[in-house]
């Protein structure tokens, strides 16, 4: 047996493939879903355990990004005077990126203050 999620605004439909003994247990549930009570409770477990699941399961980059990586953007996006891409606050891929990008800019114009801070000494 498999239970499939499904999209129908993307057109997309994925198969979940699931145990014998779950298939089992699933079969005794569906039966006990024919009142609306039972299904609206059940429906509404389902999603909360989905909601904590599918963002541990989707590919790394398009997680959220990390604190840590939210708030060096921020200094660098202050610093250097660009702004920081919605992307980029939405997604860790797109928020590597942008560290991976700009960095090396704020580096260089630290150290380069640093340098001229010291020549003055």
């Amino acid at each position: 047996m498999a239970l499939f999620l499904v999209d129908p605004a993307l057109e997309l439909s994925i198969e979940l493939p699931v145990s014998e003994p779950i298939e089992r247990a699933l079969a005794i549930q569906w039966e006990r879903l024919q009142d609306s009570v039972s299904r609206d409770n059940f429906c509404r477990r389902i999603a909360q355990q989905l909601g904590a699941l599918i963002p541990d399961s989707i590919d790394w980059d398009l997680k959220s990004p990390t604190p840590a990586q939210l708030s060096f953007a921020l200094v660098i996006s202050k610093q250097l005077g660009i702004a920081l891409p919605s992307d980029a606050i939405c997604y860790r891929g797109s928020m590597h990126a942008f560290l991976e990008e700009h960095a090396p800019l704020l580096k260089a114009r630290t150290q380069s203050a640093v340098s001229l801070a010291v020549k003055r000494d």
